[in-house]
C-alpha cells in the first residue's frame, strides 16, 4: 500500500487523516491545511480497503466538495467514487429515492430563492390589503422567517418574537401567509430550500431508512462543521449514530454565520453528542507571518465559549506588526488606500493580491468613489448570488417551466417576457397547460390562448423553441436554443448586456457536464457559485468579512473599524458580540504578509472596543500620513522585489456583482 502522500502532513494532520474509527472532531485553525487534511483521510481511507462509494462528504459549496475529491483522486483513482456535495444538494438526491418515506412525490421541483420570494409575494397580496403593505414585513423579512423557523427548529411565533418587536401585532396575519405559501408548495409540487432538510431529516427519523442510509455510507466528513445549523447537525447526528464513523472538521473561532442560522454551540458540544470523541488541533498555519497570528490569537484570548488553540507560523517568519492607522475622514482614508493600492501595483504586486475588507458594505462606498475616479478596476463581494441576477431568473424560468409544466412560477416569468402578455392571459396559460400532459399540447395552449395581437410572433417564437427542446435529450442542447431564444429578448430589456451574456454563455458551459435537463436545474438551483469567478480580469478586491472567509490576500487592508461599525450597533447581546469578535479574527487571519487596520474619527467616532488590551499591544500604532497623494517618508513602506518588466494595468471599470 503506498502512503508516502502522507509525509507531507505535520503531526497533528497526520492523526487526523490515520484516525478513521469512531467519532473525530478537528479543530483547524485558519490557514492550517483542513482542506489538505480532508483530501487525504479521503485517500487513506480508500488505501485502506474502504469502498469509495461508502465514503460521504459534505461541505458547503459543491466546488469545494469535487475540488477535494479531484486531489483525493491524483493519490487513487478510485476516490473518483465518493459521494460528495452540499447539504442541499445531498438531501435533493437522497429524497429522490425516499419521497414515499418523506410523503413527498419523486419529481418534485425546487425553488430558489427568486422562486420563494416570488412566491411569498403573492400570498402576501391574498392576505394584507394594498393599502396596508407599508405597514407589514415585506417578502425578504417573511422568507427569512420561514427559513428560521427550520433551521432553528422554531415555531412560527418563537422566530417572529426574536425578529421583530411587533410580533404579536403581526402573527394573526403571518400564520394565514405561511399556511397559503405551505399550499402553493404543496400545490407545485415544489421544495424549498428549507424543505430539502427538513424532509431529509424525516426520511431520517424513520428508523428502516436510517439504517438503509448508515449501511450506505459507512464513513462521514463534514467540512465547515462551525456553520451548520440545528437541523443540518442532526442530519449528522443521525447518518452517524450506528457506525459512529464520522470526522468533522471546523473552527469555532470562525463561526460567523449566525445570522444564517448556523449555531456555534454545534462544534463546541460535538465531543458531547458523541461519546470517546477524539478531538485534533491543527495550529500551524501555513498562512500568515506570525505578527499577524499573534494578533489573530489576542483577538480570541479572552473568549468566552471556545476550544484553545495557538496559531503558530508553519514558516517561522515574524514579519510586520499589523499597522493601526486613524484618518480625519472617510474620504482621508478612501484617498490613502487608493495611493497604497497604485504603488504596491506599480512596484509587481497583482491587484488579484490586494483586498480592503470590511463589516458592512457601506463603510465602502467613499473608497469605490475614489477608486472610479482613479481608474482602478475592482469587484465588491457580498452581493447577490449568480441566480439571484435578473437575466439568469429570466432564463432559468424558459427552462424551468418547459421541464415542469405545473411550474407556476416559472410560466408567469417566462410568459412575462412576451410584450402584450399580462397577469391575466398569463394566468388563462397557466390554468390551461395544467390540465395537459406533453410540452407539444402546453404549446399550442399558449398560442391559443395568448398567441394574438402584437404578441402572435413572441408566442409563436416560445412554441417553436420547446418543441425543439423537446426534440432532444441533451441539456446542453436545450440550454442553447433556449439562450438562442431568449438573448434578444434580454437585450430589449436590460443595458449593459456584454456582462450578462458572459454569466449566461458560464450557465450554458455548466449544462455541457449534464445528462439531464431536471439534474441540472437542481444543481443549478441549489449551489450556483460555480458559474461566478473569471480568473482573466485583474482586479483589486472589496468584501465583506463574511464573504471573505476561506480566502487570503498578501496586502489587507481592514477599514471601518469604528465601534458601532465593527461591531456592529445592531449586535448587543452577549453572543452576538462573541460572534463579532470572531468575524475580526476572521478578518485578520486573511493577510499573508500585512494587515493595515483602519479607522476614522470624524465626529463622535470612537476605536472599536476589540482593538485594546493584548491586541492592541500587538500591533504598531503609526501616526496618519498627510491627506495628499505625497507622503514623502512619514510612512513606512516595503516593496516586493522582481516585476521589473512587469506591467499592470487598470481599465477603470467596475465590476460590482450582482449590481446591474
Amino acid at each position: 500500500m503506498n502512503i508516502s502522500f502522507l509525509n507531507s502532513l505535520n503531526g497533528s494532520q497526520y492523526e487526523a487523516v490515520t484516525t478513521i474509527k469512531g467519532p473525530v472532531l478537528v479543530i483547524a485553525g485558519a490557514g492550517s491545511g483542513k482542506t489538505k487534511v480532508i483530501e487525504n483521510r479521503c485517500s487513506y481511507l480508500v488505501k485502506n480497503g474502504v469502498r469509495p462509494g461508502s465514503i460521504l462528504l459534505l461541505t458547503f459549496t459543491r466546488r469545494a466538495a469535487r475540488e477535494m475529491i479531484e486531489r483525493a483522486t491524483k493519490n487513487d483513482a478510485r476516490c473518483r467514487g465518493i459521494d460528495g456535495g452540499t447539504f442541499h444538494s445531498f438531501a435533493s438526491r437522497i429524497l429522490r429515492h425516499y419521497a414515499d418515506t418523506a410523503g413527498i412525490k419523486p419529481n418534485f421541483i425546487i425553488w430558489d430563492d427568486g422562486d420563494t420570494e416570488d412566491a411569498i409575494k403573492r400570498c402576501l397580496k391574498r392576505v394584507i390589503p394594498a393599502d396596508a403593505v407599508e405597514d407589514f414585513l415585506n417578502k425578504d423579512e417573511l422568507a427569512s422567517l420561514f427559513s428560521i423557523c427550520v433551521n432553528k427548529d422554531m415555531t412560527l411565533e418563537e422566530a417572529a418574537r426574536e425578529r421583530f418587536s411587533k410580533y404579536k401585532e403581526y402573527m394573526p396575519n403571518i400564520k394565514k401567509i405561511h399556511s397559503i405559501y405551505t399550499k402553493m408548495k404543496k400545490a407545485g409540487n415544489a421544495l424549498d430550500y428549507d424543505d430539502l432538510l427538513a424532509y431529509l431529516k424525516k426520511v431520517l427519523d424513520d428508523t428502516a431508512a436510517r439504517k438503509q442510509l448508515a449501511a450506505r455510507y459507512e464513513y462521514i466528513m463534514v467540512d465547515e462543521y462551525q456553520d451548520t445549523n440545528k437541523i443540518q447537525s442532526d442530519i449528522v447526528f443521525h447518518l452517524a449514530s450506528h457506525h459512529r464513523n464520522i470526522m468533522a472538521v471546523g473552527d469555532d473561532a470562525q463561526s460567523i454565520y449566525a445570522f444564517r442560522g448556523s449555531v456555534v454551540a454545534n462544534i463546541l458540544q460535538f465531543p458531547d453528542k458523541f461519546d470517546n470523541c477524539k478531538v485534533i488541533s491543527l495550529e500551524q498555519n501555513y498562512r500568515s507571518t506570525q505578527d499577524i497570528l499573534d494578533t489573530g490569537n489576542c483577538v480570541l484570548n479572552d473568549m468566552k465559549c471556545k476550544f484553545d488553540k495557538e496559531l503558530i507560523s508553519a514558516t517561522g517568519k515574524r514579519g510586520d506588526s499589523p499597522a493601526l492607522i486613524e484618518f480625519d475622514d472617510s474620504w482621508h482614508e478612501a484617498r490613502w488606500i487608493a495611493d497604497m493600492v497604485e504603488r504596491h501595483n506599480e512596484n509587481g504586486v497583482r491587484l488579484r493580491d490586494i483586498a480592503v475588507l470590511f463589516r458592512s458594505t457601506y463603510v465602502s462606498i467613499q473608497l469605490q468613489t475614489e477608486l472610479v475616479k482613479r481608474g482602478i478596476t475592482y469587484k465588491v463581494f457580498g452581493g447577490k448570488k449568480l441566480t439571484d441576477s435578473g437575466h439568469v431568473r429570466d432564463l432559468m424560468s424558459i427552462l424551468k417551466a418547459f421541464h415542469s409544466l405545473r411550474n407556476e412560477l416559472a410560466w408567469t416569468r417566462a410568459l412575462s417576457l412576451i410584450p402584450g402578455v399580462g397577469a391575466k392571459t398569463a394566468a388563462k396559460v397557466i390554468e390551461a397547460i395544467a390540465a395537459e400532459e406533453s410540452i407539444e399540447a402546453a404549446a399550442e395552449c399558449v398560442v391559443e390562448i395568448a398567441g394574438k395581437g402584437k404578441s402572435k410572433d413572441a408566442i409563436n417564437n416560445m412554441k417553436d423553441l420547446y418543441i425543439k427542446m423537446s426534440k432532444t435529450d441533451s441539456p446542453s442542447e436545450q440550454v442553447k436554443a433556449a439562450l438562442k431564444y431568449y438573448l434578444p429578448v434580454m437585450k430589449k430589456k436590460y443595458t449593459k448586456v456584454g456582462k450578462r451574456e458572459r454569466d449566461l454563455s458560464a450557465i450554458k458551459n455548466m449544462a455541457d457536464r449534464y445528462e439531464q435537463l431536471g439534474e441540472f436545474l437542481s444543481d443549478l438551483t441549489v449551489d450556483a457559485d460555480e458559474a461566478k469567478e473569471d480568473n482573466s480580469i485583474e482586479y483589486l478586491t472589496l468584501s465583506t468579512v463574511h464573504s471573505a472567509k476561506g480566502l487570503e490576500w498578501g496586502k489587507v487592508f481592514l477599514i471601518g473599524l469604528q465601534d458601532g461599525v465593527f461591531p456592529s450597533l445592531k449586535s448587543s447581546s452577549d453572543e452576538e458580540i462573541e460572534e463579532e469578535k470572531r468575524l475580526l479574527y476572521v478578518a485578520v487571519t486573511r493577510a499573508k504578509e500585512e494587515l493595515h487596520l483602519c479607522y476614522n474619527a470624524r465626529g463622535d467616532s470612537v476605536l472599536s472596543r476589540f482593538i485594546c488590551g493584548d491586541v492592541m499591544e500587538s500591533i504598531d500604532v503609526v501616526d496618519a500620513p498627510p491627506d495628499s497623494s505625497e507622503y514623502g517618508g512619514q510612512w513606512r513602506f516595503k516593496v516586493e522585489g522582481g516585476c521589473e518588466n512587469e506591467q499592470h494595468t487598470t481599465k477603470g471599470i467596475r465590476l460590482s456583482q450582482g449590481i446591474y
